[in-house]
């Protein structure tokens, strides 16, 4: 069950957020434009689709994240979740890290990622290395101290996730899983989601 809370981020628009930053968080606001496209969309489709699916993700992904939440004060976890989706995100990518393929995969722009990158750097939890040859360039990469700190966070999420799929067979998790993946590859492919 580790990692499974990378399903329930969906980004669509890269840097192009920056565009509704008045309305919304600026995490949040790919998945929740994505999401109202896709509850309108869905109304007109067959019966093979609820209308809701949009609203029922955007719901899920907020209630697993405020349980998690509450698990990380009463456990004392010295992260925000936010901060733990772009570690998790850092630590789930393989090579070197940019800033910018941080802001690409999290949704947020240069700006947003490089104050996060600051935060965590200075909690030793980060570790920033120049590029050869371009001094402007920097990859990031996960300490020694995130590493242990995410083994403690797995045991939570074991926990958190066991009470959350309870009542769920393995074959209902993982048809739930493969269709939200393929929601998020189609989301991928369309025009507005490159």
């Amino acid at each position: 069950m580790k990692g499974v809370t990378q399903n329930f981020g969906i980004c669509l628009y890269g840097g192009k957020q920056k565009n509704f930053r008045n309305k919304f968080d600026s995490y949040i606001i790919p998945t929740q434009y994505f999401l109202y496209l896709l509850t309108k969309s869905t109304i007109e489709m067959s019966n093979k689709t609820s209308p809701y699916i949009g609203y029922v993700i955007g719901t899920t992904r907020r209630l697993i994240l405020k349980v998690l939440g509450a698990e990380f004060i009463k456990h004392q976890i010295p992260i925000t979740i936010e901060q733990y989706i772009f570690l998790h995100t850092l630590r789930s990518m393989e090579g070197d890290v940019t800033q910018q393929d941080m802001a690409n995969h999290t949704c947020k722009d240069k700006s947003a990622v490089l104050r996060t990158i600051d935060i965590l750097e200075k909690q030793d939890l980060v570790k920033r290395s120049q590029v050869a040859g371009d001094r402007r360039k920097n990859t990031i990469s996960p300490t020694e101290k995130c590493n242990q700190l995410f083994n403690e966070i797995f045991e939570l999420e074991e926990k958190i996730f066991s009470g959350l799929t309870q009542g769920i067979s393995n074959e209902d998790y993982d048809t739930a899983i493969k269709v939200l993946r393929q929601i998020q590859q189609n989301a991928n492919t369309l025009p507005s989601g490159k």
